[in-house]
């Protein structure tokens, strides 16, 4: 009767590749476990390859819902801050102006869905430089990252609000007060 090797799986931690070792032998799994990881490929979903985000579903379907409280622009924005911000949820630091000129909107149309957006917690203030202000996609609802990193910044992050919040709306300038002024 022949001895039979041990029966062994391994996965190979940089590329997740489980790998069958029981007809190999203990030598195979000896040398298996003491090869360099290889470097993980970025991926590569052509045409458009390169980084995706980790989009929560379950909320994203009731920011889109129309009863939602948010407008198509603010959804725009949304999706703009979701496409565009850098990884491990540092701030877009794009002014408004860019971004309208972007999107072929006005900028008080962007500086108007951000403050919806932020005050409903889909959008975060990462970082104030003087009057500049720079957000984020709230990591509970979108994260551009590691699921370890994302499961790390969520402990901060507060719960996104949908329906969206009624914001305090600033009062009109008549004539006459621009005229006193």
């Amino acid at each position: 009767m022949t001895e039979k090797a041990p029966v062994v799986s391994a996965v190979e931690t940089s590329s997740g590749e489980v790998m069958q070792l029981e007809l190999l032998g203990v030598e195979a799994l000896s040398e298996a476990l003491q090869r360099k990881p290889k470097i993980p490929p970025r991926y590569d979903w052509r045409p458009h390859p390169g980084r995706h985000v980790n989009v929560g579903k379950g909320l994203m379907a009731k920011v889109w819902d129309k009863d939602s409280g948010y407008s198509r622009n603010d959804r725009d924005i949304l999706g703009f801050f979701m496409a565009h911000s850098p990884e491990g949820g540092s701030p877009l630091r794009m002014n408004f102006k860019e971004i309208a000129e972007l999107l072929g909107v006005r900028q008080d149309s962007v500086a108007a869905s951000v403050a919806k957006l932020h005050a409903g917690g889909l959008l975060l203030l990462k970082e104030e430089i003087g009057r500049m202000r720079f957000f984020a996609p709230n990591p509970r609802a979108a994260f551009d990252g590691p699921a370890v990193d994302q499961l790390e910044a969520t402990k901060a992050a507060r719960h996104p609000v949908v329906p969206a919040p009624a914001l305090e709306a600033k009062p009109k300038r008549t004539r006459k007060a621009r005229e006193a002024s």
